[in-house]
Protein backbone atom coordinates (compact mmCIF):
# COMPACT_ATOMS: atom_id res chain seq x y z
CA UNK A 1 0.00 0.00 0.00
CA UNK A 2 2.73 2.37 1.11
CA UNK A 3 4.33 1.87 -2.44
CA UNK A 4 1.13 2.75 -4.48
CA UNK A 5 0.68 5.62 -2.31
CA UNK A 6 3.98 7.48 -2.95
CA UNK A 7 3.60 6.36 -6.73
CA UNK A 8 0.45 8.22 -7.20
CA UNK A 9 2.66 10.97 -5.52
CA UNK A 10 5.48 10.72 -7.98
CA UNK A 11 2.54 10.83 -11.17
CA UNK A 12 0.46 13.75 -9.29
CA UNK A 13 4.05 15.56 -9.36
CA UNK A 14 4.74 14.09 -13.18
CA UNK A 15 1.54 15.54 -14.50
CA UNK A 16 1.67 18.68 -12.41
CA UNK A 17 5.21 19.51 -14.29
CA UNK A 18 3.86 19.11 -17.77
CA UNK A 19 0.59 21.16 -16.92
CA UNK A 20 -2.08 17.96 -17.01
CA UNK A 21 -5.38 19.17 -15.63
CA UNK A 22 -7.92 15.69 -16.29
CA UNK A 23 -14.43 6.83 -15.21
CA UNK A 24 -14.72 5.58 -18.14
CA UNK A 25 -18.35 7.33 -18.68
CA UNK A 26 -17.37 10.71 -18.25
CA UNK A 27 -21.11 11.48 -19.18
CA UNK A 28 -21.65 11.00 -15.27
CA UNK A 29 -20.72 12.93 -12.60
CA UNK A 30 -17.41 11.46 -11.42
CA UNK A 31 -17.94 9.01 -8.18
CA UNK A 32 -15.41 11.71 -6.46
CA UNK A 33 -13.08 9.89 -3.53
CA UNK A 34 -12.26 13.43 -1.63
CA UNK A 35 -14.38 15.48 0.80
CA UNK A 36 -14.72 18.69 -1.56
CA UNK A 37 -15.31 18.84 -5.30
CA UNK A 38 -14.56 22.32 -5.56
CA UNK A 39 -11.29 23.39 -4.65
CA UNK A 40 -10.40 26.38 -2.34
CA UNK A 41 -10.38 29.51 -4.65
CA UNK A 42 -7.21 31.02 -4.94
CA UNK A 43 -7.37 33.33 -7.29
CA UNK A 44 -9.34 36.18 -5.83
CA UNK A 45 -7.13 38.68 -5.37
CA UNK A 46 -6.25 38.69 -9.54
CA UNK A 47 -8.38 40.28 -11.86
CA UNK A 48 -8.92 40.06 -15.49
CA UNK A 49 -7.82 36.88 -17.13
CA UNK A 50 -6.55 34.35 -15.15
CA UNK A 51 -5.25 30.11 -15.14
CA UNK A 52 -5.97 27.66 -12.50
CA UNK A 53 -6.17 24.02 -12.06
CA UNK A 54 -7.84 21.21 -10.10
CA UNK A 55 -6.80 17.25 -9.62
CA UNK A 56 -8.33 14.76 -8.08
CA UNK A 57 -7.44 11.23 -7.63
CA UNK A 58 -7.43 8.22 -5.68
CA UNK A 59 -7.55 4.38 -4.63
CA UNK A 60 -10.28 2.20 -4.13
CA UNK A 61 -10.67 -0.87 -1.51
CA UNK A 62 -11.76 -3.63 -3.99
CA UNK A 63 -12.46 -7.57 -3.84
CA UNK A 64 -13.99 -7.62 -0.50
CA UNK A 65 -12.22 -4.29 0.93
CA UNK A 66 -8.65 -6.56 0.75
CA UNK A 67 -7.01 -4.96 -2.24
CA UNK A 68 -6.22 -1.50 -3.67
CA UNK A 69 -7.39 -0.21 -7.23
CA UNK A 70 -4.98 1.11 -9.32
CA UNK A 71 -3.95 4.70 -8.96
CA UNK A 72 -6.68 6.53 -10.81
CA UNK A 73 -6.86 10.39 -11.58
CA UNK A 74 -10.40 10.82 -12.46
CA UNK A 75 -11.21 14.26 -12.35
CA UNK A 76 -8.95 17.03 -13.77
CA UNK A 77 -9.19 20.60 -15.69
CA UNK A 78 -7.13 23.49 -16.79
CA UNK A 79 -9.88 26.68 -16.25
CA UNK A 80 -9.42 29.77 -18.73
CA UNK A 81 -11.22 32.27 -16.03
CA UNK A 82 -12.44 36.06 -16.43
CA UNK A 83 -12.85 37.99 -13.61
CA UNK A 84 -15.70 40.77 -14.33
CA UNK A 85 -15.73 42.03 -11.09
CA UNK A 86 -15.37 40.41 -7.32
CA UNK A 87 -18.96 38.63 -7.71
CA UNK A 88 -18.87 37.49 -11.45
CA UNK A 89 -16.44 35.25 -13.29
CA UNK A 90 -16.52 33.30 -16.22
CA UNK A 91 -14.52 30.33 -16.81
CA UNK A 92 -13.80 27.32 -20.02
CA UNK A 93 -12.76 24.18 -18.38
CA UNK A 94 -11.01 21.50 -20.62
CA UNK A 95 -10.69 18.64 -18.84
CA UNK A 96 -8.69 14.92 -18.49
CA UNK A 97 -8.09 12.00 -16.81
CA UNK A 98 -5.85 9.33 -16.51
CA UNK A 99 -5.86 5.61 -14.58
CA UNK A 100 -2.82 3.37 -14.08
CA UNK A 101 -2.28 0.00 -15.14
CA UNK A 102 -4.02 -2.91 -12.43
CA UNK A 103 -7.30 -3.13 -11.47
CA UNK A 104 -10.06 -0.42 -11.44
CA UNK A 105 -12.52 0.32 -8.92
CA UNK A 106 -14.74 -2.60 -10.18
CA UNK A 107 -11.51 -4.91 -10.19
CA UNK A 108 -11.53 -4.69 -14.41
CA UNK A 109 -8.23 -5.05 -15.62
CA UNK A 110 -6.93 -1.36 -17.15
CA UNK A 111 -3.83 -0.42 -18.56
CA UNK A 112 -2.00 3.13 -18.58
CA UNK A 113 -4.40 5.68 -20.66
CA UNK A 114 -5.33 9.19 -20.83
CA UNK A 115 -8.92 10.21 -21.46
CA UNK A 116 -10.61 13.22 -22.57
CA UNK A 117 -13.44 14.73 -20.43
CA UNK A 118 -16.11 16.61 -21.14
CA UNK A 119 -15.15 20.44 -21.48
CA UNK A 120 -17.27 23.08 -19.87
CA UNK A 121 -18.70 26.64 -19.68
CA UNK A 122 -19.53 28.14 -16.43
CA UNK A 123 -20.62 31.44 -14.67
CA UNK A 124 -19.82 32.10 -11.47
CA UNK A 125 -21.78 34.12 -9.31
CA UNK A 126 -20.62 35.08 -5.89
CA UNK A 127 -22.05 36.61 -2.51
CA UNK A 128 -25.45 36.47 -4.24
CA UNK A 129 -28.42 37.79 -2.16
CA UNK A 130 -25.50 39.26 0.41
CA UNK A 131 -28.24 41.91 1.18
CA UNK A 132 -30.40 40.17 2.71
CA UNK A 133 -27.98 37.16 4.21
CA UNK A 134 -26.74 37.48 7.61
CA UNK A 135 -22.74 39.11 7.73
CA UNK A 136 -21.59 35.32 8.49
CA UNK A 137 -22.83 33.79 5.61
CA UNK A 138 -22.38 33.34 1.76
CA UNK A 139 -23.94 32.11 -1.11
CA UNK A 140 -22.29 30.85 -4.62
CA UNK A 141 -24.12 29.82 -7.52
CA UNK A 142 -22.21 28.77 -10.15
CA UNK A 143 -24.27 27.15 -13.53
CA UNK A 144 -22.14 24.95 -15.69
CA UNK A 145 -22.75 23.41 -19.06
CA UNK A 146 -20.90 20.76 -20.20
CA UNK A 147 -20.20 19.60 -23.51
CA UNK A 148 -20.03 16.03 -25.04
CA UNK A 149 -15.80 15.90 -25.73
CA UNK A 150 -15.61 12.69 -24.20
CA UNK A 151 -16.01 9.08 -25.64
CA UNK A 152 -18.66 8.19 -22.96
CA UNK A 153 -20.59 11.49 -23.38
CA UNK A 154 -20.32 10.51 -27.58
CA UNK A 155 -21.22 7.15 -26.88
CA UNK A 156 -24.24 7.61 -24.76
CA UNK A 157 -25.12 10.28 -27.74
CA UNK A 158 -25.54 13.37 -24.71
CA UNK A 159 -26.07 16.73 -26.20
CA UNK A 160 -25.32 18.72 -23.58
CA UNK A 161 -25.65 18.39 -19.20
CA UNK A 162 -26.43 21.12 -17.06
CA UNK A 163 -25.22 21.30 -13.65
CA UNK A 164 -26.03 23.70 -10.89
CA UNK A 165 -24.17 24.17 -8.12
CA UNK A 166 -25.36 26.22 -5.18
CA UNK A 167 -23.03 26.59 -2.00
CA UNK A 168 -23.53 28.16 1.04
CA UNK A 169 -20.94 29.09 4.08
CA UNK A 170 -21.62 29.77 7.31
CA UNK A 171 -19.06 31.37 9.86
CA UNK A 172 -19.73 29.66 12.88
CA UNK A 173 -16.53 31.19 14.76
CA UNK A 174 -13.27 32.12 13.64
CA UNK A 175 -12.20 28.76 13.60
CA UNK A 176 -15.09 26.79 12.48
CA UNK A 177 -17.35 27.33 8.91
CA UNK A 178 -20.16 25.21 8.04
CA UNK A 179 -20.85 24.28 4.26
CA UNK A 180 -23.84 23.34 2.73
CA UNK A 181 -24.24 22.22 -1.01
CA UNK A 182 -26.70 21.15 -3.72
CA UNK A 183 -25.77 20.52 -7.20
CA UNK A 184 -28.13 18.87 -9.15
CA UNK A 185 -27.48 17.99 -12.93
CA UNK A 186 -29.77 17.23 -15.85
CA UNK A 187 -28.34 15.65 -19.26
CA UNK A 188 -29.91 16.78 -22.39
CA UNK A 189 -29.46 12.96 -24.40
CA UNK A 190 -30.46 11.74 -27.79
CA UNK A 191 -31.69 8.49 -26.95
CA UNK A 192 -33.03 6.98 -24.26
CA UNK A 193 -31.07 4.06 -24.13
CA UNK A 194 -27.96 2.47 -26.11
CA UNK A 195 -26.28 -0.72 -26.62
CA UNK A 196 -23.40 -1.91 -24.34
CA UNK A 197 -20.31 -3.84 -25.08
CA UNK A 198 -22.48 -6.84 -25.35
CA UNK A 199 -24.74 -5.30 -27.44
CA UNK A 200 -27.40 -5.36 -24.66
CA UNK A 201 -29.43 -2.11 -24.11
CA UNK A 202 -28.75 -0.24 -21.29
CA UNK A 203 -30.31 3.57 -20.39
CA UNK A 204 -28.89 6.94 -20.49
CA UNK A 205 -28.31 8.84 -17.64
CA UNK A 206 -31.54 11.22 -16.94
CA UNK A 207 -30.55 13.10 -14.29
CA UNK A 208 -27.89 13.23 -10.50
CA UNK A 209 -28.09 15.30 -7.32
CA UNK A 210 -24.82 16.13 -5.24
CA UNK A 211 -25.59 17.15 -1.82
CA UNK A 212 -24.33 17.50 1.62
CA UNK A 213 -22.76 19.46 4.62
CA UNK A 214 -19.10 19.82 5.07
CA UNK A 215 -17.60 21.44 8.63
CA UNK A 216 -14.50 22.77 8.69
CA UNK A 217 -11.84 23.74 11.39
CA UNK A 218 -8.86 25.72 11.26
CA UNK A 219 -6.03 24.73 13.26
CA UNK A 220 -3.57 26.78 11.97
CA UNK A 221 -2.90 28.98 8.95
CA UNK A 222 -1.45 25.87 7.21
CA UNK A 223 -3.71 23.45 8.27
CA UNK A 224 -7.67 22.53 8.28
CA UNK A 225 -9.72 19.92 9.16
CA UNK A 226 -13.05 18.76 7.16
CA UNK A 227 -15.38 15.97 8.44
CA UNK A 228 -18.76 16.02 5.43
CA UNK A 229 -21.57 14.11 5.01
CA UNK A 230 -22.42 13.53 1.33
CA UNK A 231 -25.20 12.21 -0.79
CA UNK A 232 -24.97 10.77 -4.15
CA UNK A 233 -28.21 10.55 -6.40
CA UNK A 234 -28.71 9.13 -9.46
CA UNK A 235 -31.51 8.49 -12.34
CA UNK A 236 -31.63 7.00 -15.65
CA UNK A 237 -33.95 7.14 -18.46
CA UNK A 238 -36.62 4.53 -19.06
CA UNK A 239 -36.74 2.83 -22.17
CA UNK A 240 -40.46 0.93 -22.63
CA UNK A 241 -39.42 0.07 -26.43
CA UNK A 242 -36.35 -1.87 -25.21
CA UNK A 243 -38.02 -2.68 -21.66
CA UNK A 244 -35.58 -0.67 -19.71
CA UNK A 245 -36.80 0.61 -16.29
CA UNK A 246 -35.61 3.80 -14.91
CA UNK A 247 -32.81 3.05 -13.01
CA UNK A 248 -32.23 4.74 -9.15
CA UNK A 249 -29.04 5.11 -7.08
CA UNK A 250 -29.03 6.61 -3.53
CA UNK A 251 -25.55 6.62 -1.60
CA UNK A 252 -23.92 8.27 1.31
CA UNK A 253 -20.43 8.94 2.14
CA UNK A 254 -18.83 9.60 5.10
CA UNK A 255 -15.65 11.73 3.95
CA UNK A 256 -12.63 13.21 6.63
CA UNK A 257 -9.95 15.23 4.91
CA UNK A 258 -7.31 17.12 5.61
CA UNK A 259 -6.29 20.44 3.84
CA UNK A 260 -3.00 21.29 3.71
CA UNK A 261 -2.60 25.11 2.39
CA UNK A 262 1.26 25.19 1.41
CA UNK A 263 1.08 28.96 -0.20
CA UNK A 264 -1.53 30.93 -1.15
CA UNK A 265 -1.02 29.68 -4.43
CA UNK A 266 -0.99 25.66 -3.82
CA UNK A 267 -3.00 23.30 -1.24
CA UNK A 268 -4.18 20.04 -1.45
CA UNK A 269 -6.40 17.62 0.62
CA UNK A 270 -6.26 14.36 1.61
CA UNK A 271 -9.41 12.79 2.18
CA UNK A 272 -10.50 9.03 3.29
CA UNK A 273 -14.50 8.02 2.24
CA UNK A 274 -16.77 5.40 3.31
CA UNK A 275 -19.38 4.58 1.10
CA UNK A 276 -22.96 3.13 2.04
CA UNK A 277 -25.85 2.02 -0.35
CA UNK A 278 -28.77 3.01 0.44
CA UNK A 279 -31.01 1.26 -1.36
CA UNK A 280 -29.02 -2.40 -1.04
CA UNK A 281 -28.50 -2.40 2.52
CA UNK A 282 -26.74 -6.09 2.02
CA UNK A 283 -24.08 -4.33 -0.09
CA UNK A 284 -20.86 -4.10 1.28
CA UNK A 285 -19.38 -0.32 2.58
CA UNK A 286 -16.67 0.58 0.10
CA UNK A 287 -13.52 2.61 1.68
CA UNK A 288 -11.67 4.82 -0.16
CA UNK A 289 -8.76 7.58 -0.15
CA UNK A 290 -7.92 10.78 -2.49
CA UNK A 291 -5.99 13.41 -2.74
CA UNK A 292 -7.04 17.00 -4.07
CA UNK A 293 -5.33 19.87 -5.07
CA UNK A 294 -6.34 23.19 -6.82
CA UNK A 295 -4.26 26.35 -7.45
CA UNK A 296 -3.24 29.51 -9.04
CA UNK A 297 -1.35 29.12 -12.16
CA UNK A 298 -1.30 32.88 -13.19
Amino acid sequence: MSFRFVSMLLLFQFLYSVGASAQENAALVPQSVGVSQTPVDRSTNFGGFGVTYFLIGGQTLINNNTQLSSPDIFDSYLSFNYKVNKDLRFAVRPAFGYSVSGLDNKGRDVTDKSRVRDLSLLITFLNVAEDRLPENMSWKFQPRLYLPTSDGSQEQGMIARLRLENELRTELSRDFELRTYLVPSYFFQRYKAVPDVKGRARTTSMADSEHGIELGYTINKTFAVLPCLHFIEKWSNESPVNNQEQFHSSVLDYRLGLEVNVTRQFGFVFGLQAEKDLIDSKKDMEYSYSILTGGTLF
